[in-house]
């Protein structure tokens, strides 16, 4: 499966990809590693305050209890009731007998004495060493109570009642104030709370009850967790300077070592494929990397390998040009130089119009010649007429062998008097050559057509070049008609005549048919196997439209004078193909298809029969090909049908005559069926000498390994000396007729 285009990007996107890629899974990593870290972090700090606020709530109930206690104690002091009974000596026991017992704790701030009204006994003695002295007066209600002074100073203010020792009579009340942030700190063994972090939210006064809201505390640190924490933000640190140091690393590394040689490797790939010059030095820089250096000077011997066997193909090129243009046999202009020099004068005679001649040159009777003195003969005909052409054209043109014994010239920029005048010239040196040099005893005629289209009369400049050549070919049936005339100028009158004989009807039906494929009836007719129950079939065009039958005689005269023989020839192979495709050719057999020399020749002949592939594994399929235009194109028509003999199809030679030159070129033939012509099949029945020709005929043909058809197998008795003459498959109205594809298999 081919990649999108997209994926097709330089090294440096692919490679700067997976460096981010690396970077941001490495950055995942770490983020995880820190996310993790802190979430441990958050979950120690969080139990830390957990047990910090338990701890506080246990050390603040238990300073309460152990303050209440003690006021208890005081409250059941004897001389604390002696002193509220006669305080005259109060100043003296305050400072004295108070301050130095037991009762008067280091971390106390205050004890005062108050009567039962809740007065105070009597004032402090310094009262300026006092931040927050006790009241003169206990408000109603009121036990304790927090002071504010500082965030880090807060004096606690607590009261108890004093009662007779044998009674519950009031006699008054005594009150502590303590500092309390030293008195929580010195009191208590603090696990969890830290001691400094200690401190009171403003406000003037707190109760009881409500002082844990007032006192703020942190929790002691985990020094053990923040040198953890620490140590990892200093390890996420160094492995981002890592990361950045080790990143840029790599890629100066990676610029040097792949990026900067391939960018150089790829600049002087294109410098060679973009240089003109056969000298191009290779970079000077030396690669680190062996494989890069090695690639460098591979690529500069491959250029100059390559250099060197450009050069040889270009001279094997024009070798071969020349001959693929060049005509074998004459060593003239062959029929695809010929159609590349139209094609070009085509394309272009809009823009730089002219007067031009069309001179089509034939030989009379060339095919009876063909049979009474053989190929070799016939080949001496077409090279000296061709050699006659050439000598008597002006050196400016150029003759063209379109066929076995055409040729054709194109005069331009001359009038029509000019070019009667130079086919004049050719056709007297033609009359005039001796022939009997070469074993011909009658006198050779040609025939000369001449189309002529005069630019500055035209109205469609291109529509009537093309029609030159069919023009210049009626002219040429036209003199051939003649005995006297031999050279004829096409004229609109000839076209009528040439068309007597067919009605418009059958003409355009024809044409129609030939272009668009409508009316096309293709028939097949059984080629049976004598030593097997197997058959194939040769396909055969008839052309049907509502009650008009157009039989061959008619198609092939109008096809002959149109010059649609590739047309024609085209859309047989694409009926064919149809049939193929829904299934209206019986399983087990095959087909044969007819093609003619024309079709042959064009560039895209085996382009024609690929979709034809797929059914080489269950299907028989023939291509038929004309004796003459094989021996006329052997080397090319080899190459061709060798193409195709190769991907499995097989090649008949159509019209085997009984010429010795058939049978010398017979080895060299790329086929593999020999279809004797009708005429050879009907010598069977004449006399013994001609019979045992057409019987050693068929032996070599069998003996050289080729299957033989006779066709044209109408009576049993032909059947049998059919056999006896050595065929392999018999094709004739005896077996069975020509029959439309829709009788034999229907339509799906």
């Amino acid at each position: 499966m081919p990649l999108k285009s997209y994926f097709i990007q330089p090294v440096k996107v692919y490679f700067a990809f997976f460096l981010i890629a690396g970077v941001i899974l490495l950055t995942l990593l770490v983020s995880n590693l820190y996310s993790q870290t802190q979430s441990v972090q958050t979950a120690l700090q969080e139990k830390t305050l957990q047990q910090a606020q338990k701890e506080f709530e246990v050390v603040l109930d238990d300073a309460i209890i152990n303050l209440t206690s003690n006021l208890l104690e005081l409250a059941d002091w004897d001389e604390i009731r002696q002193q509220i009974e006669d305080p005259s000596y109060y100043y003296f026991w305050h400072e004295d007998r108070l301050k130095g017992s037991g009762y008067f704790k280091n971390n106390y701030a205050q004890i005062e004495l108050y009567d039962q009204n809740k007065w105070l006994l009597m004032p402090p003695m310094d009262e300026g060493n006092l931040n927050a002295p006790l009241p003169l007066q206990i408000q109603t209600k009121e036990e304790a109570k927090l002071i504010f002074i500082s965030p880090t100073k807060a004096y606690l203010h607590m009261f108890e009642p004093i009662f007779a020792r044998d009674s519950q009579t009031l006699l008054g009340y005594v009150g502590i104030s303590i500092d309390l942030r030293p008195y929580l700190i010195e009191e208590n063994e603090l696990k969890y709370i830290n001691p400094q972090s200690i401190k009171f939210t403003e406000t003037q006064t707190a109760s009881l009850s409500d002082l844990s809201s007032h006192i703020h505390f942190e929790p002691i640190e985990n020094t053990v967790a923040n040198e953890l924490w620490t140590q990892i933000k200093r390890f996420i640190v160094d492995i981002i300077v890592l990361l950045s140091v080790f990143s840029l690393l790599i890629i100066i590394i990676f610029q040097r070592l792949f990026s900067r040689p391939m960018q150089i490797l790829a600049n002087y790939v294109q410098q060679l494929k973009e240089s003109t010059n056969d000298e191009n030095t290779q970079p000077n820089e030396t690669f680190l990397i062996k494989e890069f250096e090695a690639l460098k000077h591979s690529i500069h011997d491959y250029h100059r390998d390559l250099q060197t066997a450009q050069k040889e193909l270009n001279t094997q090129y024009e070798k071969v040009w020349k001959q693929a243009r060049q005509d074998a046999l004459t060593e003239i202009f062959n029929r695809r130089a010929f159609d590349e020099m139209w094609s070009q004068l085509v394309d272009t005679y809009e823009y730089n119009p002219t007067d031009i001649s069309f001179i089509l040159f034939d030989c009379d009777f060339f095919k009876a010649l063909n049979d009474t003195y053989g190929h070799e003969i016939g080949d001496d005909v077409i090279r000296t007429s061709a050699k006659t052409i050439q000598k008597n054209l002006p050196s400016q043109y150029d003759v063209f062998r379109i066929g076995g014994d055409e040729f054709v010239a194109i005069i331009q920029k001359q009038p029509l008097h000019e070019a009667f005048a130079i086919a004049k010239k050719c056709l007297k040196a033609l009359k005039n050559h001796n022939f009997c040099g070469i074993g011909i005893k009658e006198k050779l005629s040609f025939s000369i057509g001449i189309s002529h289209l005069a630019h500055q009369n035209s109205k469609n400049l291109r529509g009537d070049l093309l029609n030159l050549p069919r023009q210049a070919d009626i002219a040429m049936y036209k003199a051939k008609q003649s005995h006297q005339h031999k050279i004829q100028c096409y004229e609109s009158q000839l076209e009528i005549e040439s068309l007597s004989l067919v009605s418009s009807q059958i003409i355009s039906t024809i044409v129609e048919a030939i272009h668009t494929g409508k009316h096309i009836d293709m028939h097949l007719q059984g080629i049976h196997s004598v030593q097997e129950n197997k058959l194939y079939y040769e396909s055969l065009i008839r052309i049907k439209k509502d009650d008009l039958f157009i039989y061959p005689k008619d198609i092939f005269s109008v096809v002959e004078r149109r010059r649609l023989e590739v047309e024609m020839d085209t859309q047989i192979i694409q009926q064919m193909l149809i049939a193929f495709q829904k299934g209206h050719i019986p399983s087990n057999t095959g087909v044969s298809i007819n093609v003619s020399g024309k079709t042959l020749l064009k560039s895209n002949f085996v382009d024609l029969f690929e979709p034809f592939l797929p059914y080489l594994k269950d299907y028989k399929i023939v291509i038929e090909i004309i004796e003459n235009t094989l021996i006329d194109h052997m080397e090319y028509a080899k190459t061709v049908l060798n193409t195709l003999r190769n991907q499995g199809f097989l090649i008949a030679l159509d019209d085997f005559g009984s010429g010795y030159s058939s049978i010398r070129y017979l080895a060299h033939m790329p086929v593999d069926i020999i279809k004797f012509d009708m005429s050879m099949t009907l010598a069977l029945d004449g006399d013994e000498k001609t019979r045992n020709i057409i019987r050693s005929t068929a032996k070599m043909v069998r003996d050289a390994g080729y299957d033989l058809v006779l066709e044209g197998v109408e009576t049993e008795e032909m059947f049998e000396k059919s056999k006896q003459a050595g065929a392999t498959h018999i094709q004739g109205y005896l077996l069975d007729k020509p029959t439309s594809i829709l009788k034999i298999y229907g339509s799906k």
